[in-house]
């Protein structure tokens, strides 16, 4: 069964030609890559989660089920590479997962289970965005765990224990009441927000049979950005290469676009608001595509 299900992630090799290719880059002029930039962070990015953008502020370890134990590790070396490139932290052998990533024939049906039997991992999530987890027929679906913390990252506290929220590419708000965020950051700052979002666990599940014909490789890349970074579910068309455009036409490979929205996230400043992290991160966007 295994083999079987790995098969369908396979896609027939291209056949060797001895043609040489020679492609040739163009680099973009400063409008236009400011363009492209805002158009690719606007068709990624979610709605904010208390009205910031996260990211993982955990070592990230890594666990992958459904398949081989070779292709198994074959996915999470993918996810730890861009993870290393990205600058991010990453578990010690041994380490509790936290980023769950698991191949089914049917994922709709799994992501189902899973939310049924652990239903707080989205008790915070919208309805409509519980219902698209469940009923909506995407190759990869995935959510985020996501917790609060004071300017630098530091878990906030709700009482003595930190407060946590789930994320599917939609909004959470501020608990009130009992659940009431409070932190020991002070600063005098005008733009500090004195919280900040981040991640500190993920799921992610591929549909193998909606899957069929994508490279391991490339769906393992597909994976690794929407579970690394804040990713819309599923992201509208980014307008640049990108294989966030994998299961609708576009590219089988990370982009350079890819690369830079992931290492701008990881630059992008904690304790700010969504729409200075937005500005932020196109403007780094935009710098790595010009000449």
């Amino acid at each position: 069964m295994l083999a079987a299900l790995l098969a369908l992630l396979v896609a027939a090799p291209t056949p060797a030609d001895d043609t040489a290719i020679t492609v040739t880059a163009t680099k973009l002029t400063p409008a236009e890559a400011q363009a492209r930039a805002t158009a690719f962070v606007k068709a990624v990015l979610p709605t904010p989660s208390y009205g910031q953008y996260g990211r993982w502020t955990v070592p990230v370890c890594i666990k992958v089920t459904g398949i081989t134990d070779d292709a198994a590790t074959q996915v999470a070396e993918r996810v730890r590479a861009l993870a290393t490139t990205a600058g991010m932290a990453l578990g010690k052998p041994g380490c509790r997962a936290n980023l769950n990533i698991i191949f089914s024939e049917d994922a709709s049906r799994t992501t189902g289970v899973i939310l049924r039997r652990r239903p707080g991992l989205v008790a915070r999530l919208p309805m409509a965005m519980k219902t698209r987890l469940i009923n909506d027929p995407l190759p990869v679906r995935w959510w985020y765990g996501e917790e609060i913390g004071d300017g630098s990252g530091v878990a906030a506290g709700a009482g003595n224990s930190a407060t946590a929220l789930m994320t599917a590419g939609g909004a959470a708000t501020l608990p009130i009441g009992p659940d009431a965020v409070s932190t020991n950051s002070y600063s005098s700052s005008l733009i500090d927000t004195h919280l900040s979002v981040g991640i500190t666990t993920a799921t992610a599940v591929v549909d193998v049979t909606l899957a069929t014909g994508k490279s391991l490789d490339a769906v393992a890349d597909h994976v690794a950005l929407v579970s690394l970074a804040p990713t819309r579910l599923p992201p509208d068309p980014p307008g640049v290469p990108s294989i966030l455009g994998l299961f609708s036409g576009g590219d089988d490979r990370l982009s350079n676009w890819d690369r830079a929205y992931l290492a701008a996230l990881y630059r992008m400043s904690l304790n700010r608001t969504g729409q200075r992290q937005r500005g932020q991160l196109i403007d780094a966007l935009a710098k790595g595509q010009q000449p």
